[in-house]
């Protein structure tokens, strides 16, 4: 087993030289993770990243990450002989990109060997911890392993706090900005919502933005599904109640700090255990496996009244079905063009059930007869758009249960950008 990872280097310079040829070039990306394990989480989300990088930059096929005992790898062969430029590059990208200094970005050409800094006349690499040279660092071994991986994991869950959080935000934001929504609250208009305004939800997503990136680092840091809906119901209550003290009482968020939250927890875990987007979908619906003990609960909600008397499972059903919904609705939303989210959301008020709009609807004939008046309504044409959103308007119909999906959809689509 000790030489497990003297095999695995030997077989990656194999691999190297097999894809070697005098007119290209290979690009090696691996993490630079001190100690025996390789394997760490952030080991293997830092090659995610980094290859994506590198394939944006040259046309290159997507690459498959590889997993070995001295760390998860991945190898690009670039169509071009000036490997000096190429190196240039990598150099250029650790140097610069705030995780930089956790990879190692190398260079073949011809030669088993990778093209080093010193035959670019560029300074050897700084330790993490003491700016030092890190080479000398490492051979005198000046700082325990165990500090060198504390602060790896502490740089890499910062940075991807500061990237969810940007991208929880368009998600929100992008919704909010939307008009002529179907009677709900945007930029220009109230909607159907005499209590809320676009100042109103701007605050509401202030409040419960920290919690919901909370939610995402937990899955992140998570070994296990099946506990997390349980061990996270106290960060969706703090986040309910940071919303309700930032509104004076008004319920902005509630539904989506619940069906985003699942979705954010779901995205973590997925990320640190190199699962595919589409493991997303299949996350939400194990931490959501007993969310329909629910309405075993004695309460008086208005999910609950839908459940018993139309078996609706409302919000709580889309969860337990791994977010269905917004997965089907994912092959519509191409851009994210006005047209197009409210495409999308008609879709989602079509498919979805919705508990708040039936209790505004007043009942299950209602509700059905203004589905099937949205789904005659043509959202391209201007005229029947205004007709649709003023008339829900004048009923004091609301549509928030799909909105909130749409925010989910509008993330997801960010997250497979950003780390697909």
């Amino acid at each position: 087993m000790k030489n497990d990872p003297l095999d695995a280097r030997e077989n990656r310079l194999n691999e190297i030289n097999h894809l070697m040829t005098p007119d290209n070039t290979i690009i090696l990306v691996k993490a630079n993770i001190p100690g025996t394990n390789k394997n760490i989480r952030e080991a293997h989300l830092l090659v995610r990243l980094f290859c994506l990088k590198i394939q944006n930059l040259y046309p290159l096929k997507k690459a498959e990450i590889k997993v070995s005992p001295d760390g998860p790898y991945c190898l690009f062969a670039v169509d071009t002989n000036n490997s000096l430029d190429i190196k240039k590059h990598m150099v250029m990208i650790e140097e610069t990109h705030p995780l930089g200094r956790f990879i190692d970005l190398d260079v073949f050409h011809l030669n088993q060997f990778s093209l080093s800094r010193t035959d670019l006349h560029i300074p050897n690499r700084k330790c993490y911890l003491c700016n030092q040279d890190a080479l000398f660092c490492s051979r005198n071994q000046t700082h325990p392993v165990d500090s060198l991986i504390g602060f790896i994991e502490n740089q890499v869950r910062s940075y991807l706090r500061n990237i969810v959080t940007k991208i929880v935000h368009q998600a929100i934001i992008t919704e909010l900005n939307l008009d002529d929504k179907f009677g709900l609250v945007s930029k220009s208009s109230q909607g159907s919502h005499q209590d809320m305004d676009y100042l109103l939800m701007v605050k509401a997503e202030k409040a419960i933005l920290p919690y919901l990136v909370d939610l995402f680092e937990v899955g992140f840091t998570s070994d296990h599904l099946s506990n997390l809906l349980e061990q996270t119901r106290p960060i969706g209550i703090a986040a309910e109640q940071e919303m309700l003290q930032m509104t004076q009482g008004v319920n902005a968020y509630k539904g989506l700090i619940f069906i985003l939250g699942l979705a954010l927890l779901a995205t973590g875990y997925a990320l640190s255990h190199q699962q595919d987007f589409y493991g997303i979908y299949s996350n939400v619906k194990i931490i959501s496996e007993t969310i329909l003990d629910d309405f075993k609960k004695d309460q008086l909600t208005a999910g609950h009244k839908a459940y018993q008397t139309y078996k609706m499972t409302g919000i709580r059903g889309e969860a337990y079905r791994g977010i269905s919904s917004v997965q089907s609705a994912m092959k519509l939303l191409t851009d994210d063009e006005d047209l197009t989210l409210r495409n999308v959301l008609k879709y989602l008020i079509l498919v979805s059930e919705d508990t708040v709009f039936l209790k505004r609807a007043g009942n299950i004939e209602n509700y059905n007869e203004i589905k099937e008046e949205l789904k005659q309504t043509d959202v391209t044409q201007i005229n029947q758009l205004k007709a649709f959103n003023k008339k829900m308007i004048q009923k004091h119909i609301s549509f928030g249960g799909a909105a909130d999906l749409l925010i989910v959809a509008i993330f997801l689509n960010l997250i497979r950008k950003e780390f697909y």
